[in-house]
């Protein structure tokens, strides 16, 4: 099937230098890296888990449990009361 894109002229120069080095046609090429970019993308179905070991940072009971935002706001009115 024909098709026209736009390449960068960059991207364009490494094909043809790839094409030339191989010998090969520059439209195998193009197809050939727009499979393996493809391929590349595609999420793997052997996927693991993944795990993140959690470590207690300190935060005093009444703070446990708060959002960053709500904790912020805490201890902002805290520190407005000292003044």
């Amino acid at each position: 099937m024909r098709t026209t894109i736009n390449i960068s002229d960059g991207i364009l120069s490494e094909l043809r230098e790839i094409a030339r080095k191989r010998r090969r046609p520059f439209r195998e090429i193009v197809e050939e890296t727009l499979q393996k970019g493809l391929g590349a993308t595609a999420p793997s179905m052997e996927s693991k888990p993944v795990r993140i070991k959690t470590h207690r940072v300190g935060v005093k009971p009444a703070y446990q449990g708060l959002s960053l935002n709500q904790l912020y706001d805490q201890i902002e009115a805290e520190d407005a009361g000292k003044r």
